[in-house]
């Protein structure tokens, strides 16, 4: 068995130009803690790990809005052929203690080899082997040290902080502005978006949302890793127009989202969103795109989901002005 009979082809990867800021937004919205650097050339320059940003740039403050990726494209990266046997494969991810490894024909990225796609394809043992190896290690090492990303930016806090929040655009944190299409027509979307009980199923974080009456709803997610809770209510809301809501308790956050026709069936969705970030640590991430991030990841999870099913679950098309229903 190749290299290539078990790898995830297609693989994602940052390009050399892209900024740090972008590369962490990417990063963010796929969920993993290292990705590829392509570069213009079509060739694998490295790779880039949460850790290199943090460590590399932020502790030493540089401007992650205008650095390039490929200033933090250092060494060899270790790769296996496609043409290389799975057994070769392992070896290399044991000697090298990596999670993930990609795959190259000839000096092109076809594909990465992870810890799971091991798992999936060889016995207990071999699989059993590996994770061993590299259990007290990760990509890049910021596992090798049980680092999160967001521990990993408390490690490079105060000494970068400052530059990063100084630098990185004149918009405040905690402001977040994201757009989608939608493949139905807009009534469809604003019916399945009153459906606020079903938010789970594409709201990242969010466990629960329980409607208490036509205005307030009471929401129950996990936020930068704490479970919280907090009570919002419906301030505006217009049939197949706008929906805007403002917390009441708990968590500071307030915005709208607005709808509008593209045609018969095609429905632009906009979500503007105001929160207060808590602590320097969530200021940062906001700074860096992470809740952006997280917020285009949930839309498509929304598009995919509405578009998927063809109709709306449910509605409610009733008014409110003022936090008042009409």
């Amino acid at each position: 068995m190749r290299a290539r009979d078990i790898m995830t082809p297609n693989a994602e990867c940052v390009g050399e130009n892209e900024t740090l800021v972008e590369a962490a937004n990417k990063l963010a919205s796929l969920n993993v803690g290292a990705l590829p650097i392509c570069g213009s050339d079509d060739r694998l320059k490295g790779m880039l790990t949460d850790r290199d940003i943090v460590v590399k740039a932020i502790a030493k403050g540089k401007d992650v809005a205008t650095t390039l990726v490929r200033s933090l494209a250092e060494g060899k990266p270790v790769t296996i052929g496609a043409d290389d046997s799975v057994d070769e494969a392992v070896a290399t991810m044991s000697k090298h203690e990596v999670r993930r490894l990609p795959v190259i024909d000839g000096y092109r990225l076809v594909g990465i080899v992870s810890q799971a796609d091991i798992a999936r394809h060889l016995s207990k043992k071999k699989t059993g082997k590996l994770v061993e190896a590299i259990s007290e290690a990760g990509q890049g090492g910021s596992r090798r040290f049980g680092l999160s990303f967001g521990k990993l930016l408390l490690l490079a806090l105060p000494a970068g902080a400052f530059l990063l929040l100084r630098r990185t655009g004149a918009g405040r944190a905690g402001v977040v502005e994201m757009t989608t299409e939608v493949g139905v027509p807009i009534r469809t979307a604003y019916n399945q978006w009153t459906q606020f009980e079903e938010f789970p199923q594409f709201m990242s974080g969010v466990e629960q949302v329980r409607q208490i009456d036509d205005t307030r709803l009471h929401w129950v997610a996990e936020v930068g890793g704490k479970r919280r809770e907090w009570d919002a209510k419906i301030v505006d809301q217009v049939p197949d127009q706008r929906i805007a809501w403002q917390s009441v308790d708990g968590k500071n956050t307030g915005g709208v989202v607005t709808f509008q026709a593209l045609g018969d069936n095609r429905t632009q969705v906009k979500v503007h969103m105001d929160y207060e970030p808590e602590g320097l640590l969530e200021t940062v991430g906001s700074r860096l795109g992470m809740d952006t991030a997280q917020v285009k990841v949930d839309l498509e999870k929304f598009r995919q989901l509405i578009e998927s099913r063809g109709t709306e679950t449910g509605a409610w098309r009733g008014e409110v002005r003022g936090g008042e229903t009409q």
